[in-house]
């Protein structure tokens, strides 16, 4: 008499593999990280972000401005040419591109407070 053997297939261990590596965690973001230090000290927001660009003292505090930009050109030929008798602009120009991000940390009694991010390029 012949055995019937069942449909089912065991996991592959491809699968099995998979489930059992840990999944990476994504570094934390600027905007995490921030987050997280609402309530900290001032001496803790500089030693995870450096000194800002820019300061500004409030009646009720101090405001930190923290700015990243990163400008460049990118493709296009650009050159002179001499012809008709003097100096001229030739060729195709290249375009530029601008990211920034400017960031805003209230900072009240010694402690961050708050803050703000605006720009294109704040992640």
């Amino acid at each position: 008499m012949a055995r019937v053997v069942s449909a089912k297939r065991a996991p592959s261990a491809v699968l099995v593999l998979l489930l059992s590596v840990p999944a990476q965690a994504a570094p934390p973001d600027a905007y995490d990280t921030l987050s997280r230090l609402v309530g900290h000290s001032k001496a803790e927001l500089v030693q995870r972000f450096g000194q800002p660009n820019d300061t500004i003292t409030t009646i009720d505090g101090e405001r930190l401005f923290y700015e990243t930009l990163d400008t460049g050109r990118v493709g296009g030929v650009s050159g002179r040419s001499t012809r008709a008798g003097g100096p001229s602009g030739f060729g195709l120009f290249p375009g530029g591109y601008s990211f920034r991000c400017k960031t805003e940390v209230v900072i009240a009694d010694g402690r961050v407070r708050a803050f703000n991010r605006s720009g294109n390029d704040c992640h």
